[in-house]
């Protein structure tokens, strides 16, 4: 069985905040403005009661069933730049300006948060990798006391070189390989 992650507070209340978001006028507004209604047949072959609904993406332009398109920000909520900042500019993000809503099917939408969360991790490992890198400069200047290396240095360089199959992370995988390496020439 897997174990419960522990609770997070701050996603509880994140959460809550999307979904009431979720429910705004605003969002019913935006969903409201492609609407088509297409004739649904039962299994039989006869013609249901009521139709089938369907939405408009904004993205590739399909139709699709209404459960399966959803509102997003073109400019995401937490910054890909900057992530998180503080509740406010949260907030002032989510319940954002019309111009900066779309209907978004669920496969664009998996596409886009996908590259996002990709470019948010590229960008922490990258800062994480910076500071790997300038343990390794202070220790190479101290090739006789390499009995010193901190093994938290090595446990994170694995944890990088580990990342193959996450896709476009490449370059930091690259990049950790090449700090191993360089560690392994310390030695």
């Amino acid at each position: 069985m897997k174990k419960k992650p522990p609770y997070n507070q701050n996603s509880v209340i994140r959460g809550a905040l999307r979904r009431a978001f979720a429910r705004s006028p605003l969002v019913q507004e935006i969903m409201a403005a492609s609407r088509r209604e297409v004739p649904r047949y039962r299994k039989d072959g006869s013609l249901a009661k009521k139709p089938a609904v369907q939405r408009q993406c904004e993205v590739c332009g399909a139709w699709v069933g209404s459960t399966k398109i959803v509102v997003d920000h073109r400019e995401p909520v937490v910054s890909v730049d900057d992530g998180f900042n503080d509740w406010n500019e949260f907030i002032a993000r989510l319940w954002c300006d019309k111009a900066n809503l779309q209907r978004i099917c669920d496969p664009c939408h998996d596409k886009k948060t996908g590259a996002e969360r990709i470019a948010r991790l590229t960008k922490k490992y990258t800062e994480e990798l910076d500071g790997l890198e300038q343990d390794i400069q202070f220790w190479e200047k101290r090739t006789s006391e390499m009995a010193g290396w901190p093994t938290r240095t090595r446990k994170l360089l694995s944890k990088y070189t580990a990342k193959k199959k996450t896709l476009g992370l490449e370059q930091i995988v690259q990049r950790a390989q090449t700090l191993k390496n360089r560690f392994g020439k310390c030695k």
